[in-house]
């Protein structure tokens, strides 16, 4: 593909290849990125959360990757912790030290990255005045309900919506991860959005014969506790009654799963996997994908908007996937919508569900995969990037 380098896209969780042990817009923003890495002519990082080496780099995007150096990185998170006398340079300063170069860059637009940190927007428009950039966003979760979360204050979080309304008016164009997600972008912040899915390029893994595990990829948090506990007791109860030596399977340390969880049963096996071809027969060869979503109000707005990243290694690699939550969510909206196995809502659902599973061993991976091509390739984020952004698609 040649492409003119139009875009500088800006990033505060660096685009890691497959093989790192990372989650979130550390593994979904690679993809995107490639997909018009012709039209890219810088990615910049901002480490504000966890640091990578140069190593972890995804390697084909590697060589357009400028991150902030060290001390500057180190000095700004001290900045931070200590907010009464920063006065704002802990925003300021990396603006500053990246604008330098990129100014001089032919790139027209500044492509940046937002998660959960509301302050990627406010960072996002200062580099763009330093730089003489416009801007544009990926949006891929709802900003506001972790400070509400987290004990602020309705008139913290109203400044921040002011200020994050501000700054999605101002951009050029803004991409949401899902339709959801959208909407309400538009109902809370008055800015129409283009739903941009993630992209994912699975392996070749051949069919493994299942396992008696159950499978859970990736972070463990408040959206995913109450499920993964609920997982637990039917497990347990299964177990007890039928004898049955069935195990759940989670992809994290054993001290992180237990801090968020609590003491692990017995049966639940929570280690690290070390490379993306390990992860993808670990999933194959469970009996399914463990998908939850929280069903507590406080939680709602997440749970409509947010894509959880782990899907995508799901759809990819899973004999069978559970999801389990509430009707509005954005997992379980999807798989009813596409005609995806499996849905359940309830305790008693996700029973029946384990046990049919034990039973009959279902396998849908075909249906997942042909979804996963349509819905979810490089040439689909491709497509939708460069119609919206006015690139060249040849």
């Amino acid at each position: 593909m040649a492409g003119s380098r139009d875009i500088i896209a800006y990033m505060e969780g660096a685009p890691v290849h497959r093989d790192v042990v990372a989650h979130g817009l550390h593994r979904a923003g690679a993809p995107i990125l490639r997909s018009i890495r012709d039209h890219i002519d810088s990615i910049l990082i901002n480490p504000v959360g966890l640091q990578f080496k140069s190593c972890d780099i995804d390697q084909e995007l590697a060589p357009l990757c400028s991150t902030l150096p060290l001390i500057p990185t180190l000095l700004c998170k001290a900045l931070r912790r200590y907010s009464a006398f920063s006065f704002g340079m802990a925003d300021v300063l990396p603006s500053l030290l990246i604008a330098f170069g990129a100014r001089k860059s032919p790139a027209s637009i500044l492509f940046s990255f937002v998660g959960a940190d509301a302050g990627v927007l406010m960072r996002t428009v200062k580099l763009a005045r330093l730089t003489r950039k416009s801007y544009s966003f990926y949006i891929v979760d709802d900003f506001l309900s972790p400070l509400r979360i987290a004990g602020a204050k309705e008139d913290a979080v109203q400044k921040v919506a002011d200020k994050a309304r501000t700054a999605l008016q101002g951009a050029k164009h803004v991409f949401a991860i899902t339709d959801g997600l959208g909407e309400y972008l538009l109902d809370e912040f008055g800015v129409s959005t283009t739903t941009l899915n993630l992209a994912f390029e699975p392996e070749h893994i051949p069919r493994q014969p299942a396992k008696r595990q159950i499978i859970y990829v990736g972070s463990i948090n408040f959206l995913y506790t109450p499920g993964l506990r609920e997982l637990f007791q039917v497990v347990a109860r299964i177990r007890q009654t039928s004898r049955d030596d069935l195990t759940v399977r989670l992809t994290v340390p054993a001290a992180v799963a237990a801090r968020e969880l609590g003491e692990l049963p017995p049966f639940v096996v929570s280690s690290p996997v070390d490379t993306s071809e390990g992860l993808a027969r670990e999933i194959a060869s469970s009996l399914f994908a463990f998908l939850p979503s929280s069903f507590d109000m406080r939680e709602k707005t997440m749970v409509m908007t947010s894509f959880p990243s782990k899907s995508m290694e799901y759809l990819a690699y899973a004999r069978s996937i559970v999801v389990y939550g509430p009707d509005y969510g954005v997992t379980t909206r999807l798989f009813r919508e596409k005609g995806l196995p499996a849905v359940v809502s309830s305790p008693s659902e996700l029973a029946e569900e384990v046990q049919s599973h034990l039973a009959l061993r279902p396998e849908h991976s075909l249906k997942y995969r042909s979804y996963l091509a349509v819905a979810h390739s490089l040439a689909a984020a491709r497509g939708t990037l460069c119609g919206d952004l006015g690139l060249d698609m040849s």
